[in-house]
Parts: structure tokens; C-alpha cells; sequence
């Protein structure tokens, strides 16, 4: 338990306020007094892993580079003058990335359009602070779907475009046009967003566990989340929690053992029901870390495209599990998550060629046909967007089971054993508890 003292002491006979020494802990809401000297966050939080980010502390500000998203976040505590060593990018600036934002914290009034931060603020117990969310913005919670069920949602602004500079691959500068984005929360009063991308307003914040390079770099966008809410001591004991309980599994998983091999694939459907091809994906660096960590090899080469059949069937062969990532697309656009009968359909295995190749695939063989899309609500959002991006501990239980099942795992938390017909988890607000 974390305990506070109080902020200033008032002398029943004269009214004096005594400013304290010292803070022992992060203000849960605004100050009302400034001493330059003083350090207004003792809480801090470091990144340890390849998390994408980088925070630094000082007096009443916390200096936040998101490396991934190219923006400097400089929050300050609320009742605080801000830092005066920083300038921000103006809101009327058609600089496209590299902004830097001056934000007060704690937050009290956001906006969310980020699946991960939903679940680092369910995490950290913020859900009071959401006030509003992005119009087509989704979620598995069903308890953050019922509070956004009663939310006002918020729109994006599009302005005018501006040409962002870029290397080419022979290092030639050239440039496209980008249009300028920026989320509607003036009318609300909101302080921020949380969103995935960087965008062009002084209100909106990237996060990005999705590009961390490892699996407890991921984990640690929870402390990104938490510095927006003076919640750094809650996130070290999250994290810390979820650190050695990845570092216990990983102990114990089958790491030292010959490894089964794993690679991302996808059939290429269109909505008239054709498919048009099929793909090998490459495998991100988080998720080759935590294969390996459970004792699995994952394909690494560059992503693969075949109009051939039977090159596909041979390019995959070798896979003793087969992750798809594909999507059953609907006649009106979009897509749904496909079931055994579309894998079946989309990859062929119908044809006489397609069950032959089939029966001699190990990954068919031995039911080792999985998506990560177990949870999922009726929006077609999945838990693998939201609170897989944070609990690597989790995730990697899941891996375990997928490298020690010797029939395909069906106990698994996020992956979907798809031959074994393991039903999708349908979460409703409903189901919120």
C-alpha cells in the first residue's frame, strides 16, 4: 500500500501553510503550491527491456521519448508551472511526426483509441478516467465495453496535407503527401487520447507494446501508460510481478529440448469467396523471443507471397505448428474470423492434391493449427490487441502449452486450437462482473 502525507499542514490559529519537506509519494490529483527544489515524483519508472520507450524525471516534470511513434510526451504535475525549457510543436503546425507535447498529469478525462492502453488502465485501476472514446474504437473487456457503452464518442479531423520527407532504400531523399489527423476532444473538455499512432495534435498519445523487441518490453508499456497517471509505483509492482513470473516459466519450459518450429501464415481471400493466393508472414522479434522461450523455433525469413499451391504446401512442410492470420472477408467489406471450414476452404485442403499435402502436413497431423483470436468480442476486436500486448507472462504460458502438447494444446488463453474446433469466447458487455 502505498501511503501519502498530507500536502501542506494549516496552523488552526494563524492559517499558516507549511509546505512539506518532501513527497513520498505521486499526488493522485493537482498541487497547490511549487517549490523548485522539490521532486514531485518519487515514484519512477525506468525502462529495463527493448520496450520502445525512454523516461526521464525531473523536479515536477517526466521527459517520455516514444521511440516507435518519434514523439516526446513532457508531462508535468497539474498545479505546477510548465517546464520552461520546453517548446512545443503549436497545434496549428502541419509538421507531420516528431512533435512534442506538453501535457499537465494526473489524467482525469481521457479519450481512448488504444486496445493496449485499455488494458493498462484496467490494469492500474483508471477506468474511471475514460471519458470518451474514438467512434469505431473496440474492445474485449466486457467491462470497459460497458463503460464505453455509455460514453460519448469522439471523431478524427482531417487538415490540410502536408509532404513528410523520407529515405528510400538507396538512400535518396523523397517525400509523400500525408494528411494532417487530429482527434475532436475540445468540445469535451478531454485532456488527452491514447491512441496507436502518432498524430498530428498536441493531445493525442502513441502506444505501442505492439512494436516493443521483446516480450517484457511489451510488458512495459504499462509504465509508460502509468506515468500519465502518477501511477509509477503501481506499475513497478505489476511489472515486477509479471517479470518473475515470465522468468519462472521460462525456467521451467522445454527450452533445452529438440524444438517444434512455428510459422505465421495466411490464405488471400476476396469478398466474392476467391482466393487469390497465400502468404508466409514474418514473425516478429517479441514473438521469435517468446517462441523461443518456450522452447520453439519460429520461422525467420522475409514474408513470402505463392500463387502456386503446391509451392505454398512445399514452403510449409516443415512446420510442426502453423499460427494463421488470416480474415474471412465479408461481401460488404470487412472481415470476420475464420473458422475450421474456411482454413480448410482457404487453404486448399479440399482438393485431392490439398488433403494429400493435408494428411503429410505435421502441423495437420498432430492439430497444431492455431489463431490468436480465442477472446474476441462481437466487433471483431481480440484480446491479442489488448491485454496480450501487456501480460507476456500470460502469453508465454500459451506458448508452453502449444510447444508441450503432443495433439494440439486446447487449454490455451489466447490461441485457438483450430482442428481440435475450440470455439471462439464470445465477450458482450454482459458478461462484465
Amino acid at each position: 500500500m502505498i501511503f501519502k502525507t498530507n500536502l501542506y499542514a494549516a496552523a488552526a490559529l494563524s492559517a499558516l501553510v507549511l509546505l512539506p519537506a518532501a513527497i513520498y509519494a505521486n499526488e493522485s490529483g493537482c498541487v497547490s503550491y511549487y517549490d523548485a527544489s522539490m521532486d514531485y515524483f518519487p515514484d519512477k519508472v525506468e525502462s529495463k527491456y527493448a520496450s520502445g520507450f525512454d523516461i526521464t524525471y525531473k523536479g515536477n516534470a517526466k521527459y517520455i521519448r516514444n521511440n516507435i511513434s518519434g514523439e516526446t510526451y513532457v508531462l508535468y504535475q497539474c498545479g505546477t508551472p510548465a517546464p520552461a525549457d520546453v517548446t512545443p510543436t503549436p497545434a496549428s503546425s502541419l509538421q507531420v511526426g516528431n512533435w512534442t507535447k506538453l501535457i499537465a498529469v494526473p489524467g482525469t478525462k481521457i479519450a481512448l483509441d488504444s486496445a493496449p492502453a485499455s488494458a493498462a488502465i484496467e490494469l492500474l485501476g483508471s477506468q474511471d478516467s475514460v471519458a470518451a472514446a474514438y467512434k469505431y474504437f473496440a474492445v474485449t473487456s466486457p467491462c470497459m465495453q460497458k463503460k464505453l457503452d455509455g460514453l460519448p464518442r469522439i471523431q478524427q479531423n482531417f487538415g490540410t496535407p502536408s509532404n513528410r520527407r523520407r529515405r528510400s532504400s538507396n538512400n535518396n531523399g523523397d517525400s509523400r503527401l500525408v494528411r494532417r489527423v487530429s482527434y475532436d476532444t475540445s468540445t469535451l473538455g478531454l485532456q488527452w487520447t491514447f491512441t496507436t499512432y502518432g498524430m498530428n495534435d498536441p493531445y493525442s498519445i502513441a502506444v505501442n507494446p505492439e512494436d516493443a523487441g521483446d516480450m517484457l518490453g511489451k510488458a512495459e508499456w504499462i509504465k509508460f501508460v502509468a506515468a500519465f497517471y502518477n501511477k509509477e509505483a503501481e506499475a513497478n509492482t505489476i511489472f515486477a510481478g509479471i517479470e518473475s513470473r515470465y522468468n519462472a516459466l521460462k525456467a521451467s519450459s522445454a527450452s533445452g529440448t529438440a524444438k517444434k518450429s512455428v510459422g505465421l501464415a495466411r490464405y488471400n481471400k476476396v469478398a466474392n469467396g476467391t482466393v487469390l493466393g497465400w502468404s508466409i508472414d514474418q514473425v516478429q522479434p517479441w514473438l521469435a523471443q517468446g517462441l523461443a522461450d518456450a522452447g520453439l523455433s519460429a520461422y525467420n525469413g522475409d514474408t513470402m507471397s505463392f500463387r502456386s499451391a503446391s509451392d505454398f504446401y512445399k514452403a510449409i512442410s516443415g512446420w510442426d505448428v502453423l499460427i494463421d492470420t488470416s480474415g474471412e472477408p465479408l461481401p460488404h467489406g470487412g472481415a470476420t474470423i475464420p473458422m475450421w471450414s474456411n482454413l480448410v476452404s482457404g487453404y486448399g485442403f479440399t482438393s485431392s492434391g490439398g488433403r494429400d499435402f493435408a494428411n503429410s502436413l505435421p502441423a495437420v497431423a498432430n492439430s497444431a493449427i492455431y489463431r490468436s483470436d480465442l477472446i474476441s468480442s462481437y466487433q471483431n476486436a481480440t484480446d491479442y490487441n489488448e491485454h496480450l500486448q501487456i501480460q507476456a507472462d500470460v502469453l508465454l504460458g500459451d506458448f508452453i502449452k502449444i510447444a508441450s502438447a503432443p495433439s494440439g494444446a486446447k487449454d490455451t488463453k489466447w490461441y485457438r486450437n483450430l482442428p481440435q474446433h475450440v470455439p471462439v469466447d464470445w465477450v458482450s458487455a454482459s458478461s462484465c462482473k
